[in-house]
């Protein structure tokens, strides 16, 4: 019997979900493909069928983290509607992928595992799509605040592309501080106060 569309989006969100705890606890090279398929409950074959290798899985992984947020920011970075553009607006997307990264499980374990990777060279894929995603993410931002500020937004004598790092690296520092601690970590409260603390200081 043919498997359905749904059939095959469950079984893939299994293996993600499975492959994101195994390498966050294993490591990559040490997590073989029928691990994955044991504690996702499939078969090695369910598992060729939706990714050809282990490097395939990575990227997908990878893509679960970051779509909602990346589109996100890339729309608001292509903007000039000044209902849209806006430091808030920013601060909402951000504050979404906190309190994403907080409901699903899988999607923690998945940013535990990309924070955990992001200083080394464990697989050449992997260290390319981590570079990649961070320079992406930096020209999406350097492109709005570059907006923001000419909206007369954020201060004029601020250079957009180093303050598109210092944005950035709060942020990724928050996501850090939040998963390293025990639980409960940071609320969303106390993140959306972080937040706004940082881009107050960016207002003429």
């Amino acid at each position: 019997m043919r498997r359905s569309k749904a059939d095959a989006k469950v079984t893939r969100i299994r293996i993600l979900d499975a492959a994101g705890k195994l390498f966050a606890s294993h490591g990559i090279a040490r997590t073989r493909l029928s691990d994955v398929a044991t504690l996702a409950g499939v078969t090695r074959g369910a598992i060729y069928w939706h990714f050809k290798d282990k490097e395939a899985l990575i990227e997908a992984m990878m893509d679960s983290v970051g779509a909602p947020t990346d589109a996100a920011l890339e729309a608001l970075s292509n903007t000039d509607n000044p209902e849209i553009l806006s430091l808030s607006s920013l601060r909402d997307i951000i504050i979404d992928a906190f309190e994403r990264t907080n409901q699903l499980p899988a999607l923690e374990q998945i940013t535990r595992f990309v924070f955990r990777y992001s200083l080394c060279n464990e697989t050449e894929a992997l260290t390319i799509r981590i570079n990649r995603d961070r320079d992406l993410a930096i020209v999406r931002l350097t492109r709005f605040l570059s907006n923001a500020q000419q909206a007369g937004l954020i201060k004029s004598e601020l250079n957009p592309h180093c303050l598109a790092i210092h944005v950035r690296t709060h942020i990724v520092g928050l996501f850090h501080h939040h998963l390293s601690t025990p639980p409960p970590g940071l609320s969303t409260e106390y993140v959306t106060a972080s937040l706004d603390l940082l881009l107050d200081g960016l207002k003429p």
